[in-house]
């Protein structure tokens, strides 16, 4: 009889487990063992985009707060508000920054920088009233105790250059409504920079706000496209009479719809002076509007301080360190982004090239008021000027023999220069061009009880829509220089203006003083 034996029958290599034969699964395991030691051995890259590991052994540290330390900036005081920034270690980081009331993109500011750092000169305009020409600084405007002095010098020691130039065209007790049609006689033929400071010589007045405009697209439309800066002055007086909201805050409006860059002293000291009046006003001032040297010595290194934020970026974006500032410099159209590497055809057709630096600078197709449906009648502003001021614009006496008008040409600094007539009909007559068809008077009225005369002035023939000046204005308390509209909407080309002294033929009148034919 055969017996079973108990040990254990030998498993044939080719049963199957789990369903599936074993040499299935020795060859599953050796892919997996392979895809193992192949990820170990190569690392695999992230599917995220622009990410890139290499090896660790190889890595550094990079300090992102501090792009530049690779290539530092050739400016001592980069980086805004860094270590070597003397203005920040004087004046204190939050009142410059309160100062900056409207920075805008400073596309015009930085195709300056880029001119200035190429080794190019530079031509600086300023215009303003009192305080721009230095009245309680130095009385003359170029004294070196005086803001634009002041700037100047410090422009030059970052970019030195013997052609730089400085025009200080300011004038006292004048505001920006004459400016605004009369600039051109202030200003060189061809500046790159152009500042002005207004926010404490204009009235409140929102009615301003039109001139003020009026200046500042004429300047941004010239041909040469230079870069305008705000730059406001703040005078305790202003503050008196209108609390926080005063002119600066329409002057505001304007520069943020030009993207205008508006730097002003209120922000810096209006906390101080409300805490402390009397100690700030002795402080900055020498008296309740004008500024003391250490007053334009503040507002220099407010508009100073600005620069440098700007040529600290700009060189930053220059470097491809930073973004964060439109790059205004030049080069050649078929030249590649040296940071992208894209044709310059790809990059105009992506928003980027001249057509990108063109569209910062471009300036508003309309004015502040204007609505959609005027934009089919807009015409440019051409501001012409004709004024009393015989150096500046000449009329010969004979324009005035037998007219009974007479000029008189102002002596001083703070003389007036004006066409005058105490002839009651008396009539005078000035040549025009007109572009954008306003037209205005600019005359002196006086405080009531100072006798005047009046006017009545028209263009051309169009008697019908003559408007009526008085010489006299019962709210104000002295002798003061003011701007009216007699017409709107005159077609472009040559006109005249004719002005009737007010009173019985021949009789004796109390004096009018014209000082100027204005028209757009």
């Amino acid at each position: 009889m055969e017996k079973k034996s108990d040990d254990p029958q030998p498993v044939s290599a080719d049963r199957p487990v789990l369903g599936l034969p074993r040499r299935v699964w020795y060859l599953l395991a050796g892919c997996l063992g392979l895809m193992v030691v192949s990820r170990l051995i190569f690392p695999s890259s992230s599917s995220s985009a622009g990410h890139y590991s290499t090896s660790r052994g190889l890595l550094t540290a990079v300090d992102y707060l501090n792009a530049s330390a690779s290539e530092p900036a050739p400016f001592t005081f980069c980086p805004d508000f860094g270590p070597n920034d003397l203005i920040a270690q004087k004046r204190g980081q939050s009142p410059l920054l309160k100062s900056r009331m409207h920075t805008g993109t400073g596309a015009r500011v930085q195709r300056l920088i880029h001119k200035a750092m190429t080794g190019q000169p530079i031509t600086i305009s300023v215009l303003g009233g009192s305080i721009t020409a230095c009245h309680g600084a130095g009385d003359d405007p170029v004294s070196p105790k005086c803001w634009p002095s002041l700037f100047f010098e410090w422009w030059n020691s970052v970019f030195p250059h013997p052609y730089n130039q400085l025009y200080n065209g300011a004038a006292r007790l004048t505001d920006s409504s004459y400016f605004a049609y009369c600039s051109k006689h202030h200003m060189p033929d061809n500046a790159d920079l152009v500042i002005l400071e207004f926010d404490a010589s204009d009235p409140n007045d929102p009615l301003w706000i039109n001139h003020f405009e009026l200046l500042v697209r004429s300047i941004l439309t010239r041909k040469e496209q230079p870069a305008v800066i705000l730059l406001g002055h703040f005078a305790p007086q202003v503050l008196v009479q209108n609390g926080y909201t005063g002119p600066e805050m329409l002057h505001d409006i304007v520069a943020q719809y030009y993207d205008v860059p508006h730097i002003s002293m209120k922000g810096a000291l209006y906390s101080e002076y409300m805490a402390d009046p009397e100690g700030t006003r002795k402080s900055y001032y020498s008296d309740m509007v004008l500024a003391s040297p250490a007053g334009h010595d503040l507002l220099s290194d407010l508009l100073i301080s600005y620069f440098q934020s700007q040529i600290c970026s700009g060189w930053a974006t220059t470097m491809g360190h930073a973004f964060d500032t439109p790059y205004m410099g030049a080069g050649p159209a078929s030249s590649v982004s040296p940071l992208l590497n894209i044709d310059a055809d790809d990059l105009e057709a992506q928003g980027g090239g001249l057509a990108a630096k063109t569209r910062a600078m471009k300036v508003p197709a309309a004015r502040l008021s204007n609505r959609p449906s005027d934009m089919l009648t807009f015409r440019e502003v051409e501001p012409y000027c004709v004024i009393a001021n015989e150096i500046i614009n000449p009329i010969p006496p004979s324009h005035f023999f037998g007219s009974g008008w007479t000029s008189h040409t102002g002596t001083g600094v703070e003389g007036k220069s004006y066409w005058s007539s105490e002839v009651g009909g008396s009539r005078m007559r000035v040549n025009i061009k007109t572009a954008a068809g306003d037209v205005a008077i600019y005359y002196l009225q006086h405080p009531d009880g100072t006798p005047s005369g009046r006017i009545e002035c028209w263009v051309d023939d169009d008697t019908a829509h003559r408007v009526v000046l008085n010489g006299m204005n019962k709210n104000i308390a002295q002798e003061t220089a003011t701007l009216t509209t007699i017409n709107e909407g005159v077609a472009p080309g040559d006109h005249y203006v004719e002005c009737l002294m007010l009173g019985k033929e021949g009789a004796q009148m109390p004096k009018f003083k014209l000082m100027g034919v204005f028209a757009t």
